[in-house]
């Protein structure tokens, strides 16, 4: 699955933010649609991360 084999490994986990790329190289030298596709993926798991925290707010104000 792309998102526990590519993802996850290499984006950090309590930001989204990447620890490394996929492939060899700098950012320009990444294949176009894999870094799309990881960019929409980080894009989500960053909402994901982000309603977490939201829902854990909540739960420490009450």
């Amino acid at each position: 699955m792309y998102l526990t084999d590519v993802f996850l490994p290499i984006v950090d986990s309590e930001t989204g933010d990447w620890r490394h790329l996929p492939f060899p190289g700098s950012v320009m030298d990444q294949p176009y649609m894999t870094m799309q596709i990881l960019m929409l993926m980080q894009l989500n798991f960053r909402k994901h991360l982000s309603e977490k925290a939201e829902s854990i707010r909540m739960k420490v104000k009450h």
